[in-house]
This record gives structure tokens, sequence and C-alpha cells, in this order.
């Protein structure tokens, strides 16, 4: 089917190796070429994602994929690669440029919203809490005393207000889908097939998770201006309990897996103050910000 769609579309010779990069219960990506082919048993999700894709095109100065063929009724998505490598495996990685890549995206992302037909996505906070106690429940075994006892701790306080609030989110923006070249300049963001309207803290939950709470902090005040004090503990809880659903993903197959549970423990320090020795970026990023309250 590949090689049928690469001939037809004059992408790739039918000869073209094929390389599966990932593949879940309704999603297969492969590489072919310089292409990414995505299949989905959702159909009008890959059609709702290529519209997106379409209007970010152009809009932003923060290269997104573009798609080069749609196939609406087989649910695929053919764009070419972008350049550059995850930022998951960058061990320095916040700087302004990436913080204002990731602004613009994310303003864009708002602005086009508006003419696209997104989904809600918007659970309250205690359904988050419950998903969270049972992602430690089934990781606590693997995690290091001080870790566990951080999580435990966490998960006995009760959680913020649920946002009243939804707005466009990229809703999966981790260092996985940020892409970098060697000078930590950013070159692309990748995976828009979770965009909903969620609640704000979604995205900077994760980028307070990946980049830090200064980075975080200034992305969310630079996007909705200054943060009540229900926002700032939501944006602790989200990156509290994306951290624990990144964990479990890890452990289902760490061999594969390996540079999610090097990121858990690189950000460990900072979602979880207190939990590791700090070195002395973590401690200085640290000191920028703190939960509300601590």
């Amino acid at each position: 089917m590949i090689a049928e769609i690469g001939v037809r579309h004059r992408l790739w010779p039918v000869d073209a190796a094929v390389r599966t990069v990932a593949r879940g219960t309704e999603n297969t990506t492969c590489a072919v070429a310089d292409h990414i082919v995505r299949r989905s048993d959702d159909v009008a999700a890959v059609a709702r994602e290529v519209a997106l894709l379409h209007a970010l095109a152009g809009a932003t100065a923060v290269p997104t994929p573009v798609p080069v063929a749609h196939e609406p009724e087989l649910g695929i998505l053919v764009y070419r690669r972008l350049a550059g490598e995850p930022l998951l495996r960058r061990p320095r990685r916040a700087s302004g440029g990436v913080e204002d890549a990731l602004v613009d995206v994310l303003s864009t992302l708002r602005r086009v919203a508006p003419r696209l037909d997104l989904p809600l996505d918007h659970p309250s906070t205690e359904e988050w809490h419950r998903d969270a106690a049972r992602s430690f429940d089934a990781v606590r075994a693997a995690l290091p005393p001080a870790w566990a006892a951080a999580v435990a701790a966490f998960l006995d306080e009760s959680p913020p207000p649920t946002a009243t609030r939804t707005v466009a989110q990229h809703n999966d923006l981790g260092a996985e889908h940020v892409l970098v070249d060697a000078h930590g300049g950013v070159t692309g963001v990748i995976d828009w097939t979770d965009t909903a309207r969620a609640e704000p803290a979604r995205d900077t939950g994760r980028i307070l998770r990946d980049l830090g709470p200064g980075t975080a902090f200034r992305v969310a005040e630079r996007l909705d201006g200054p943060l009540d004090p229900d926002d700032e503990r939501r944006l602790w809880f989200h990156a509290r309990c994306t951290w624990l659903e990144d964990v479990e993903y890890a452990l289902e197959d760490p061999k594969a897996r390996a540079a999610y549970l090097a990121n858990a423990g690189r950000a460990v320090e900072h979602v979880f103050p207190g939990t590791s020795r700090p070195s002395r970026t973590a401690a200085d990023e640290r000191s920028s910000r703190r939960p509300h309250g601590r």
C-alpha cells in the first residue's frame, strides 16, 4: 500500500525501504525515503489533523509537518520529515530560543483554532488524580524510595479545582515532540494528533516537566498573562501527573524507551523538588519558581 501511494503521488520509488517507527492499537507510523507515513483507524481524526497542519503552515515561524498526501478513506497522512532531533535526547534544553518558539507555535494554534473543528478534551482534575494514582500503583515498586515518597505525598493532597476555561492545546507537548538542531534551535514541533480544546495547563504542565518551572511559567504568562494561585497549582499538578504517565509508559518497555526513563530521572528534581541531590542548574531553575503554598 505504501509503495502504491508513493508512486501515485510521485513521492518515492516502488522499491523504497519502509521502516516502522511506532505501532499503537489504532495508529502505525512508518518512515520511507524522507517522509513520514501514518495510518490510523480513526479517519475523522486524521482529517482534522490534516486541516490543522494546513492552517499552521506559514502561520507560524516554527516548522510544523505539512501534508503532501492524504488518503481520507484509509486514514493515511504523509508529510516530509522535519530536520532535527527530539529535544528529549538533549541534556541541555531550556533556552530563550526554545521558549520563544513554544510561545510562537502555541499562540498561532490559538489564533487558527476558531476555524478548525477541534474536539473537547476536558476531564476533571479528580479524573487526572485517579489516573495518576493508578499509574503510581503500577510503577511504585520500580521507583527509588525518595521518589515514591514524594509521589505519595503529592497524591495525598486534594487536586486543584478543574479549570473553567479551555483553549486550543497541542495536548502532548513533551520534549520528544520538539525538534532541535545541533545548536539547540527549534527546527519543528511534531505529532499534532491529540490537538484539542483543553485547559491551558495541559501544554505548560508538560513544559514544566521537561524544561523546568522557569521556562513553563514564563511561557504560561506570555500566553495568558499573570497566573492566579489555582492556575499555578494546575500547572504543577499536570507536570506531576504527566511525569507519572511517562514513567509508566517507559517501564512498559525500558530498553526501547530508555530516553523516557532518563528524562524522568532528570525531571524529578524540579517536578518533585527535594527528591534527589540537585545539580546547580536544577537548583537555580527551581529557585525561579516554586509551587504555590510551598
